[in-house]
Order: C-alpha cells, then sequence, then structure tokens
C-alpha cells in the first residue's frame, strides 16, 4: 500500500479527509510516483515481473484507475467553472493564454478535460484487450 502525506512527520491522506489543496496536489503526486516505481518494477532485469498472471494483474489494476480518473478530471474542471461563474477566479491578463478572459480559459480547460475522459476511456479499452490476451498466458518449466 502506497501512503500520501503533505508532510514527512504528517498523517497519511484519505478517502474520507480531511482534504486540502496540499493534500490534493500529493495525490497527484504520488500518481506520478508510483508509476515511476511501476516503470522501474517492470524493467527487464528487476524480477518485478516473475509470472504472466502478475502481468494481467497489472493491467486489471491499472484499468481500474483509468476508469476513475475521467471523475476527478470532471470535477476539477466543474469546480474551475463554478469559480468563473462566481467572478472568483480570473486569468491573469500578463500570463494567461487567454488575454485575461477566464471564460475563455475555462472553456479551454473544458474541452481539453473532456478529450482527456475520452482517451482514458480508449486507453482503458486498450488495455482491457491487453489484459484479456494475458489471460490466457502461463509459464512454462524449462529445462
Amino acid at each position: 500500500m502506497i501512503e500520501i502525506r503533505t508532510e514527512d512527520d504528517g498523517k497519511p491522506v484519505t478517502v474520507n479527509g480531511p482534504h486540502s489543496s496540499e493534500g490534493t496536489r500529493a495525490i497527484a503526486a504520488g500518481i506520478d510516483a508510483a508509476v515511476r516505481m511501476l516503470n522501474y518494477a517492470t524493467m527487464p532485469g528487476n524480477d518485478g515481473i516473475v509470472y504472466p498472471a502478475t502481468v494481467y494483474s497489472v493491467y486489471g489494476e491499472l484499468i481500474a484507475a483509468l476508469d476513475k480518473l475521467p471523475q476527478a478530471l470532471q470535477q476539477m474542471e466543474r469546480w474551475v467553472g463554478e469559480q468563473v461563474s462566481e467572478g472568483a477566479v480570473r486569468e491573469n491578463p500578463d500570463y494567461g493564454k487567454h488575454a485575461g478572459d477566464a471564460e475563455a480559459a475555462h472553456a479551454t480547460l473544458a474541452g481539453a478535460t473532456l478529450a482527456a475522459c475520452a482517451q482514458a476511456a480508449k486507453l482503458s479499452e486498450a488495455l482491457g484487450r491487453a489484459r484479456s490476451a494475458a489471460g490466457g498466458l502461463e509459464s512454462v518449466e524449462r529445462d
């Protein structure tokens, strides 16, 4: 199990909260760190994969994560949209990409979020096919 903390001596972030901006950023950083660890674990010679069943299981866990990701992306997009609508968030005209137009920035963010969610679904489907193919594989004794 991976624990995510906002401070070295702090309590782990949990599903039930309390939640904070620092915790939310730490969760995203934890996802990045977990993928990096997975990359190292799956390198040839690192013994992170011994059986085809491991590949099957890892694909399954990645599918589960991808299927949940759109919810977080959509919730962040909605939060930004609500904040822009209420006038609580603006785009800085000095370095924003939309000349200070927060509504245009949100529209771009919303479109990109929609596209990202669609790509996550496509990736999940592709991994499902890979998982299905791995499901029939088994190790054999070699002389």
